[in-house]
């Protein structure tokens, strides 16, 4: 019995000795698959973390992939002023993602001068697919999570299997790794290759992504009978995603996503209460076209409920209405190269004068 026992005890401390010295250093994070969630958000942490840019104030604009900024726009519209932008938006994240990629790459909370956050609808009307339970959201900054996050990051999930999920993953990062590290084991050198690679060379190019050239311009949308007439060159798939967005069926509002968005907005503020950084909040352009039947503005949102906080700016809803146009988009959602360097040049512009007006 003492035997099996003893057995029992290596086995677990030699599991917790190569959890500990595999996925919580950066042995393994450095040859994560590029291409995988935690992958690309590691990348995009990894070139801010090392980008360089002495006397500038620095702007950052974080976000999912309706963040409109396009880097090098915003710094070339800027050469008569000391203003440098830079992003680390990646589609398919959140606010729980953005505060802790935030975390990772101003840990003193002074490094920018400001940063900007989208805001989808500043009404924050509920979904079926709620943000808070969403799993994903542990891929994305599971490097960056610690011990000590594992109750408010756990707490933060709604549902019980999620917490749950969510808590292993935390304590043990190698049930997260696993399918990335069976990957990895079967081609090894061709991952370490390619790892290498792209920790050279994608800074460059996530600097110099311009957009999609496609726009929708031509569209043409009847709402009461819920039909629309396509530009030819619109694919039968895209078109499907576009009719699924303009007449999307909302759940009743139950306030479960602005609960959601207070939580993270307020451990945002809680994080840069006391710094020179300016957090700007917008509502990102709705789509090439909008729909007739938005609700009345709901005053208890968390959005606006922070409006008045210190060190915030939240915009007026209308500000960037005008790019709301058939032609500046590419689907439903996502501006496109053309939509994009106009959101760009205009963030250039207010960046200074929104963060001198609070100074």
């Amino acid at each position: 019995m003492r035997a099996i026992l003893a057995r029992v005890g290596w086995t677990i401390l030699a599991f917790v000795l190569i959890e500990g010295f595999v996925f919580r250093t950066d042995l393994y994070p450095s040859i994560l698959e590029p291409d995988s969630t935690t992958g690309l958000y590691e990348t995009q942490l990894g070139n801010e973390l090392k980008r360089s840019s002495p006397g500038a104030r620095q702007v950052l604009a974080v976000g999912h992939s309706r963040m409109g900024l396009l880097p090098r726009i915003a710094n070339d519209a800027s050469t008569a002023n000391s203003y440098r932008y830079s992003s680390i938006a990646l589609g398919g994240t959140s606010p729980r993602v953005w505060y802790y990629g935030m975390r990772t790459v101003d840990p003193t909370t002074n490094r920018y001068a400001a940063i900007w956050i989208p805001v989808d609808d500043y009404n924050e009307p509920d979904r079926y697919d709620e943000d808070d339970d969403h799993e994903s959201d542990l891929h994305y900054i599971i490097r960056r999570l610690t011990i000590g996050d594992t109750l408010p990051f756990t707490l933060s999930y709604h549902s019980w299997a999620s917490r749950w999920y969510a808590m292993r993953g935390i304590l043990l990062k190698s049930f997260v790794y696993r399918r990335d590290f069976q990957d990895f084991l079967a081609h090894p050198r061709e991952r370490i290759k390619k790892a290498r690679y792209y920790e050279r060379e994608s800074a460059g190019w996530y600097y110099g992504f311009e957009g999609e050239e496609f726009s929708l311009a031509g569209i043409q949308v009847d709402w009461a009978k819920q039909e629309i007439v396509f530009p030819p060159a619109v694919k039968e798939g895209e078109r499907q995603m576009i009719k699924g967005v303009l007449f999307e069926n909302r759940p009743p509002r139950s306030g479960r996503e602005t609960a959601y968005f207070r939580r993270w907005y307020s451990a945002i503020l809680e994080r840069y209460s006391g710094s020179r950084t300016r957090l700007i909040f917008f509502r990102v352009p709705r789509g090439p076209v909008v729909r007739p039947d938005e609700p009345p503005p709901v005053a208890d949102s968390a959005i606006r409920q922070i409006a008045n906080e210190p060190g915030v700016t939240v915009l007026p809803e209308d500000t960037f209405t005008d790019l709301e146009r058939p032609e500046l988009f590419g689907d439903a959602l996502h501006l496109n190269r053309q939509g994009m360097i106009l959101f760009s040049k205009r963030v250039a512009a207010m960046t200074p004068q929104i963060v001198e007006e609070h100074k």
